[in-house]
């Protein structure tokens, strides 16, 4: 009786295709189309697992298609370069051992057959897949402390392109990053912008406006998420990164100073940017209170055309408070202008308690050189025992934490302007947005009295400023 198989498949599979070709795979199966030829074998399926490792345990989708037609007989034989293209885990070679076992499914190789009917032959197999784990366990940390050391050195990272930056090499021929000089204004004009009051958003809806090309080029759009890591990523600072740490300053030219980014950081970290729904679209929505409950007078379309803000029914309000949009919109906002043209609002807001920015920045590196300091002294020396090192390293963690706060809770003055008259002059321009900033710079909030029935016109005694300044 003719055993020879009819319906053989062939199993191709490579680790890291960083061309994206899959050259690779086509390789391996023409080598193994030219075996199947040699032994009479007719090809039925190829399985291809490209860019896969069989080391690390991620899913192979073609192998496990493969094993799953061997189990129901639409194919009856295995084609492979080499075993490690098939696995190199020892247990997944047990499983596949004690299937090919089972089924009299015979595995050929095109370094050489292995017969896995026979003792001998298994036993082959498993010493072969011992090695070639050992193998893979040696590259994998041979790969680690390549890593750890370029870390250490600052070299940079190899992966995608970073916005602002192309992958090159320094003198010494290590990896490092090269500024993109168009691409660096963009990178300073959205950190500028963003520092000044601007949304991510509205700086993303801007940049595709003008047709600014991201990273990755072609038709892919600015958004708040590409904004977010690219101006939070601590590459743009010249930081180096390993294992989701700042280990030290890289090998590259920055091209935002540490105290710009360290205010980014901390702004776009900042806790209230974290809250869901929409921003406030109406220019004095949560900064009007009912004289009579304390809430914040809701924005309602109705009556047209401006619409009206007023107090939310019960149990949330009194719902006894209600003021025209346009009146009041326009009347705080003339209040504001006069405020901000006057020399003793220009006075207070320069005079206003502004933090430290460098000196908080210097305070954040001294602790980050004291968490390196505590990690040499437990990792390195053994000086220190693990509760010692757990407590200090949670205390200098809470201070950065802390530091970092504090640059996050900057006042819009140091953003939008320095003075009342710097302020003054955003305003013919500025977006409801900015216009809210710049209201919330000078005004706590307002107090809505109740107006007198019948009455058709807004009385500005019915508005109690109160003043930031």
């Amino acid at each position: 009786m003719d055993t020879t198989p009819t319906h053989a498949a062939i199993y191709c599979r490579i680790s890291k295709d960083i061309a994206g070709t899959g050259l690779g795979v086509e390789r391996q199966e023409a080598l193994c189309q030219n075996l199947a030829r040699e032994k009479g074998w007719k090809v039925a399926q190829v399985y291809t697992d490209n860019d896969l490792s069989a080391f690390n345990g991620q899913g192979r989708p073609a192998y496990e298609r493969m094993v799953s037609d061997l189990e129901s007989g639409t194919i009856d034989a295995v084609l492979v370069v080499d075993q490690d293209r098939l696995t190199r885990h020892p247990m997944q070679l047990e499983g596949f051992i004690t299937l090919a076992d089972r089924l009299g499914v015979p595995l050929a190789n095109v370094s050489g057959d292995i017969d896995l009917a026979s003792s001998d032959g298994r036993f082959r197999a498993r010493i072969l897949g011992a090695v070639a784990r050992q193998e893979s366990e040696k590259k994998s940390e041979r790969l680690r402390r390549q890593k750890d050391q370029a870390a250490s050195k600052g070299w940079a990272q190899g992966g995608r392109r970073r916005y602002g930056y192309r992958h090159a090499r320094a003198e010494d021929g290590s990896a490092t990053l090269q500024v993109i000089p168009e691409e660096a204004e963009i990178v300073r004009e959205t950190a500028s912008r963003f520092l000044s009051g601007e949304s991510l958003r509205q700086i993303a809806l801007n940049l595709n406006a003008r047709g600014v090309p991201t990273a990755t080029g072609g038709d892919a759009r600015w958004r708040v998420t590409t904004l977010r890591t690219m101006l939070g990523g601590p590459h743009i600072s010249g930081l180096r990164v390993h294992h989701g740490e700042i280990v030290g300053e890289g090998n590259w030219e920055p091209i935002l100073d540490r105290t710009t980014w360290e205010q980014i950081r901390a702004i776009l970290g900042d806790p209230r940017r974290q809250r869901g729904g929409r921003p406030a679209v109406h220019l004095l929505t949560g900064l009007l209170m009912c004289s009579l409950c304390g809430v914040s007078l809701r924005h309602s379309p109705r009556p047209a055309p401006s619409g009206r803000y007023s107090c939310d029914p019960p149990p949330g309000g009194c719902a006894k408070i209600a003021i025209s949009a346009r009146r009041v919109e326009e009347m705080i906002e003339a209040a504001v202008l006069e405020a901000l043209d006057s020399p003793q609002m220009a006075t207070a807001l320069r005079e206003a308690d502004t933090p430290d920015l460098d000196g908080i920045i210097r305070q954040i590196e001294q602790a980050e050189a004291s968490l390196d300091e505590l990690a040499r002294h437990y990792y390195t020396e053994h000086h220190i025992s693990e509760r010692e090192f757990i407590v200090a390293r949670n205390a200098l963690d809470a201070r950065i934490t802390d530091l970092r706060g504090q640059l996050a809770q900057r006042p819009v003055t140091g953003r939008l302007g320095a003075s009342g008259r710097d302020l003054r002059g955003l305003w013919d321009d500025a977006d409801t947005t900015t216009r809210r900033q710049i209201i919330a710079e000078v005004i706590d909030h307002v107090v809505v009295s109740p107006g007198v029935q019948g009455r058709r016109f807004v009385d500005p005694g019915r508005l109690q400023i109160i003043w930031r300044a």
